[in-house]
């Protein structure tokens, strides 16, 4: 097959084209030779009815009827009639045909096309009984001019298939190539466009067919290809950024080790501390990179298993409590079981408490709600800092950062709610967050119930 789709679409047009014209043309023969077989028969038919109703009239004597006004009637050249007595022998032969021989007494009355003598010939047998004497006449007809007629129109046929497929095979070739004209230019501005150059976009013209809708796809492809890069681009330039600022501090710490910790104690702690904590810090941001990168390229696999979501949520709280002293953390509701990942699902509700008791003032409170409604549901809110109304869009995505509720001094590396919203989509739910300046926030993450353990 040749490579280019305008030469393939063109021999498939006229492959198709060619088995409807021979099909139609076969047809088309079948039909007529049949047709001419079945009016060949009509002919010996009604020719053999003449002959008999001629004779019955005539003479009595056989011997005596006058042949030529007898046999006259006889329109065909290629009709040929024998009159056999009982015994075989041929009281009249309209023409010489020795050479082809048909049994005159079988078939009687019935007209048949046989293939013999290398000749086409449609015959009729019919019994005459005249003067108690028995006779058998025997009309032939061969069919050597409408044979020779099919022939002349199958070479006809043959031509015209021909020339009608050649025409089918350019027509489509033209019109095909006009058709994806289009492709063309698809492929000329699409190898136009590389890592720097993702805005540009193909021109979509004419009306809604499918090029036009290929088009349009591979613009939103593009789209969506930008957008990704985009925040590729963002991923990288953040990670590195809250890579290189804890890699700086542990460089500085080690060149002050360098040069006064080996003689004074109080700089060694301070610098071995120091560093202990920026190594922890980096190592979070490290594996909570990992975790997105893992989950961006779904090779994280769910284990699901069926639990209680308000035990999951006491073993969450007695360990944020080890952590967060002085915040006043409630937990009410009533037991939910689900079906989900519970390490994933302990992980999410870590971050969002972990989350609203860092940005809770001392002495804040903090309440965990766990309920179900059409669904269950986890609700954390805080009476924090609170977030503004404007950022609110943006505080799920990769080292988005509020100034003024994240700063150094509350740590963390800007992921945290990027992982927990990764989590909930994975299970099929839902995460909203409702918040005011200076008042607090509420997280609320709703799930799919496990109706068989409900």
């Amino acid at each position: 097959m040749p490579r280019r789709i305008t030469f393939r679409i063109a021999l498939l047009y006229s492959a198709v084209f060619s088995c409807v014209l021979i099909f139609l043309n076969a047809s088309v023969l079948y039909t007529l030779k049949y047709y001419l077989i079945y009016q060949s028969m009509k002919q010996v038919t009604v020719q053999s009815e003449v002959i008999a109703s001629k004779l019955d009239i005539s003479a009595k004597d056989m011997s005596s009827i006058p042949k030529d006004m007898v046999f006259s009637g006889i329109a065909d050249e290629n009709i040929y009639v024998k009159i056999f007595d009982s015994k075989g022998n041929i009281v009249y032969q309209s023409k010489n045909l020795e050479e082809v021989y048909i049994p005159y007494a079988i078939n009687l009355g019935v007209p048949v096309k046989i293939d013999e003598f290398d000749k086409d010939l449609v015959y009729l047998n019919t019994k005459f009984k005249k003067d108690n004497s028995i006779f058998y006449i025997q009309v032939v007809k061969d069919m050597k001019n409408e044979y020779a007629f099919l022939k002349l129109l199958f070479i006809l046929m043959f031509f015209a298939d021909g020339a009608g497929i050649l025409i089918s095979f350019v027509t489509g070739y033209l019109v095909t190539k006009r058709a994806l004209k289009p492709v063309d230019y698809m492929i000329k501005e699409v190898k136009e466009i590389d890592a720097k150059r993702l805005s540009k976009r193909l021109k979509v013209y004419g009306k809604e067919d499918e090029l036009v809708r290929l088009a349009k796809t591979f613009n939103d492809m593009l789209d969506r290809l930008e957008e990704s890069f985009a925040r590729q681009n963002r991923f990288v330039s953040d990670a590195s950024h809250e890579l290189r600022t804890p890699i700086s501090i542990i460089k500085g710490y080690i060149d002050m080790l360098d040069r006064w910790g080996k003689e004074d104690k109080e700089i060694l702690e301070e610098g071995i501390k120091a560093i202990k904590k920026q190594t922890l810090e980096m190592e979070n941001l490290v594996e909570k990179l990992l975790f997105l990168a893992r989950g961006d390229d779904r090779s994280i696999k769910l284990e699901k298993d069926t639990f209680d979501l308000k035990e999951m949520a006491e073993e969450v709280i007695a360990e944020i409590k080890l952590i967060y002293e002085d915040k006043d953390i409630l937990l009410k509701g009533e037991s939910v079981n689900i079906k989900a990942d519970k390490r994933l699902i302990k992980e999410l509700l870590r971050i969002l408490v972990d989350n609203a008791a860092k940005y809770t003032l001392k002495d804040g409170r903090i309440e965990i709600e766990i309920g179900n409604s059409d669904r269950a549901y986890i609700k954390v809110r805080d009476n924090g800092i609170g977030i503004p109304e404007e950022e609110l869009p943006h505080i799920f995505e990769r080292f988005y950062r509020i100034d003024k509720a994240r700063s150094k001094e509350t740590g963390g590396t800007g992921l945290g709610l990027s992982i927990a919203k990764w989590i909930v989509e994975e299970h099929g739910g839902e995460i909203h967050v409702r918040s005011k300046v200076g008042e607090g926030s509420e997280f609320t993450v709703l799930f799919p119930i496990d109706n068989d353990s409900k």
